[in-house]
Order: C-alpha cells, then structure tokens, then sequence
C-alpha cells in the first residue's frame, strides 16, 4: 500500500512537471507541421483566406489575404500540392508547394511551384513568407 502511495506521488509529480515545463513551441512536432500544411492549404485552395491567413504569423496575416485576394481574382486554384519539405533547423522547414491553376482571362490551366518558409511558434507551425510567392 505504502509502494503504491508513493508512486502515485512520483506520478503525480511527472504529470504536474509535464504539464508546466512542456508548453510553447515545444509542443508541436513534424506530424503537427503536416497537419497544419494540409489544413493551410486545403483552406487556400478553396479560397478561404480567413482560415489559412490562421496559420500564417501574425504580422503576415493583412499583406497574406492582400496578396491571395489579388491572385484570386485572375485565377482558380485547381490543386495545391506540397511537393517537399525540408526542415532547416529544429524550428524552420523549406516547403515547395505545386500550385495548379486556371486563367481566367486566357482559360489556360497552368502551374507554377514556389517555396514557402514555415517557422514553429508557440501557437504551432505558421507560414513566415509572403513576399516571395510568385504571380499567378
């Protein structure tokens, strides 16, 4: 009874060390960022800036919705499709994303690839670029 007492303690206490010293950017491992690739793009894809301007850092997020807005209205998305990604360091990972697309002008279907910069923050993995992205 005493053994059982005192490892209920010891697992308390992990539990309770877990739960305080493991927070911020900590949390969120390589699964996270493929989940948040997915959602981020399956988002933009069918043009919902607001939700994929969620996982875009905070100071990007006006210029993000600014710059797809504008691509938007010229094009359609057709797919969006993550064709690498390579972590750079423990907190930073070089994704190229294949991006096919409709012109509405000409009706041309065509598709351009370009890199993104994802960086992992306290709040999960967030697009860190903007500017670099290529016109549609």
């Amino acid at each position: 009874m005493r053994w059982s007492l005192r490892l209920g303690g010891v697992v308390m206490a992990a539990v309770v060390a877990t739960a305080t010293g493991a927070c911020g950017k900590h949390l969120y491992n390589r699964e996270n960022l493929t989940e948040d690739l997915a959602k981020h793009h399956i988002d933009l894809r069918w043009g919902r800036l607001g939700n994929a301007a969620v996982r875009v850092t905070p100071e990007l997020r006006g210029p993000f919705i600014q710059a797809w807005s504008l691509r938007l209205a010229g094009v359609e998305l057709q797919d969006m499709d993550i064709a690498d990604v390579a972590l750079m360091d423990e907190d930073t990972a070089q994704v190229i994303v294949n991006v096919t697309y409709v012109d509405k002008q000409s009706m041309s279907v065509r598709t351009v690839q370009f890199p993104e910069i994802w960086k992992r923050t306290d709040q999960g993995w967030q697009l860190a670029n903007v500017a670099d992205l290529p016109a549609l």
